[in-house]
C-alpha cells in the first residue's frame, strides 16, 4: 500500500512538474523548468560525503560520483533520464551516490549528447563508446553494472543489445527504472494514466520523443528496445510505479525479456510516480534502493564466480 508521504509527494510533483511541463512548448522551456526543479531544495537530499569529479571517456563528458565506501574495482555505469533532452545532475548524482555507496562501487555518470541538437543515434553512440573505453582501459566487465532511469533505461538496454551484436563482454547486470522501451507508445497505461501521472502528460512525452527520433521509425529496435530480440542478455532488475504513463513499458519489456530466457526481476510499486527511486524522501524509494543493492551484490558475486570458473 502506498504511503501518505508518497500521496502528498505526488500532489506536489503534479503541481511543480506536470502542470508546468504541460505549458512548455519548446525544449528550452523544458530545460529551464528542469533546471529550476533540480535546484529545488525539497527534491534534493544529497548524501554526506558525496564527491563528483568531471572526467572523459571516449571524448564523452562523464562524472565520477564517489562515496567514502566506494571501491575502485567496481563501477555503476549510469545513463541518466530526461527524455533524451535534458539532465538534472543534482538529483541524478544524489541517487547514484547512494547506490554506489550501498554497493561499495564507484558511480560513473555518462553525460551523453542531448536532443534535439544531437538527435538519435548520438545518445546510444556515446553510452556504447564509454563502456568500450572502460574495457580498453582495463576495467573488467564482471565489475561493471549498468543503471538508468527513464530514457536512461532505454540506453541501458540498447547498449547491451549493441554489445551482444558486437560480441563484446557484457556487464554483470543492469538496473532499469521506469524505462522508455516502446517509442511507438502502444502500452495502455500511456492513455489510461494520462490524467493521473503526476510527472508528465502524453503531450510532453511525445514532444521529447519527437525531439530525439525526428522522422525515424519508432519501432526500430535501437530506438525502441522492446522490439528487439532479447536473447542472451545479463540479469536485469526493472521497476516502475502504477501511476505512470510508462508502467506498461516496464511490464511488457520484463515479460518479453523473461520469455527470451533472461534472468529478470520486475518490481511494480503501487502509487509511486515516474522514476520514484530518485526521490529519497519516499519510503518506497529507500526500499527500492535496498532491493537494487541486494540485486547488484548478488549479480556481482555470480559474475565473479563465472569468471573464476572460466579462468580455472
Amino acid at each position: 500500500m502506498d504511503s501518505w508521504r508518497n500521496r502528498a509527494f505526488n500532489k506536489v510533483l503534479f503541481r511543480i512538474m506536470r502542470q508546468r511541463l504541460a505549458n512548455c512548448h519548446s525544449t528550452e522551456e523544458m530545460r529551464s523548468l528542469i533546471l529550476s526543479i533540480d535546484n529545488y531544495g525539497p527534491f534534493i537530499s544529497a548524501p554526506k560525503g558525496m564527491e563528483v569529479t568531471p572526467t572523459k571517456f571516449a571524448d564523452v563528458d562523464c562524472d565520477w560520483v564517489d562515496m567514502p565506501t566506494s571501491s575502485g574495482n567496481k563501477i555503476i555505469l549510469y545513463f541518466h533520464g530526461g527524455g533524451f533532452c535534458f539532465h538534472s545532475p543534482r538529483i541524478h548524482n544524489a541517487f547514484l551516490a547512494r547506490l554506489a555507496g550501498a554497493t561499495n562501487s564507484r558511480g560513473l555518470m555518462v553525460n551523453y549528447r542531448l536532443a534535439p541538437e544531437n538527435p538519435y543515434p548520438a545518445a546510444p553512440d556515446d553510452c556504447y563508446a564509454v563502456y568500450r573505453a572502460l574495457l580498453v582501459k582495463g576495467y573488467l566487465p564482471q565489475n561493471i553494472f549498468f543503471a538508468g532511469d527513464s530514457a536512461g533505461g532505454n540506453l541501458v538496454l540498447t547498449t547491451m543489445l549493441r554489445l551482444r551484436e558486437a560480441k563484446l563482454p557484457m556487464p554483470a547486470g543492469a538496473l532499469m527504472m521506469s524505462p522508455v522501451s516502446d517509442m511507438a507508445v502502444t502500452g495502455e497505461s500511456a492513455f489510461l494514466k494520462s490524467k493521473d501521472d503526476p510527472f508528465f502528460d502524453l503531450g510532453t512525452l511525445l514532444l521529447m520523443r519527437n525531439n530525439y527520433i525526428g522522422l525515424q521509425n519508432p519501432c526500430i529496435p535501437d530506438i525502441s528496445p522492446y522490439y528487439a530480440d532479447h536473447h542472451d542478455l545479463p540479469p536485469v532488475f526493472i521497476t516502475a510505479g502504477t501511476e505512470e504513463l510508462l508502467m506498461d513499458d516496464a511490464i511488457h519489456l520484463a515479460e518479453r525479456m523473461g520469455e527470451a530466457g533472461n534472468d529478470v526481476t520486475v518490481h511494480i510499486v503501487k502509487g509511486v510516480p515516474h522514476v520514484y527511486p530518485l526521490f529519497y524522501q519516499l519510503n518506497e524509494a529507500r526500499e527500492a534502493i535496498k532491493l537494487m543493492t541486494a540485486f547488484v551484490a548478488e549479480k556481482f558475486k555470480q559474475a565473479k564466480a563465472v569468471d573464476t570458473k572460466r579462468a580455472s
